[in-house]
């Protein structure tokens, strides 16, 4: 029998956690992503950044998708709609990132959406082949 032990891919210098994304800009293949109240350091001692972009370059847009479900529930049956992630843009107003994951290639945050003056849960997911890059104002 062959085991094979695993280690995380990588350990991130940030955590988008409690993080405020308030604005997403795009172009052909860059996704930029603003947390203009700045993300928190995973390094000792543990301080919140200032104003940060998080900036995904070889995006692909034809993976890249933002589900927004129809409310808050822990459990059960739900409904919402997926966006292409580059449509949903104009639309975002306010987006409080409570989880991320990344893999191959993916970025995947879950969180609260403000939605007009409710909250629902939404994902976002971001394909890209380039690189993620913390941009943060000093």
């Amino acid at each position: 029998m062959k085991t094979t032990l695993t280690q995380p891919l990588y350990s991130l210098p940030y955590s988008l956690h409690d993080g405020y994304l308030t604005k997403l800009e795009a172009d052909e293949e860059t996704l930029i992503c603003h947390f203009p109240d700045g993300i928190f350091s995973t390094i000792a001692p543990y301080e919140q950044t200032a104003g940060t972009k998080v900036i995904f370059t070889g995006v692909d847009w034809d993976s890249s998708f933002l589900y927004v479900f129809d409310g808050l529930k822990n459990t059960g049956a739900f409904s919402g709609e997926k966006w292409d992630l580059k449509a949903f843009l104009p639309y975002l107003e306010r987006l409080e990132v409570i989880d991320e994951t990344y893999g191959f290639w993916q970025a995947k945050w879950k969180g609260l959406l403000t939605k007009e003056e409710e909250m629902v849960e939404c994902m976002v997911e971001v394909c890209y082949s380039g690189e993620m890059v913390y941009e943060i104002e000093e």
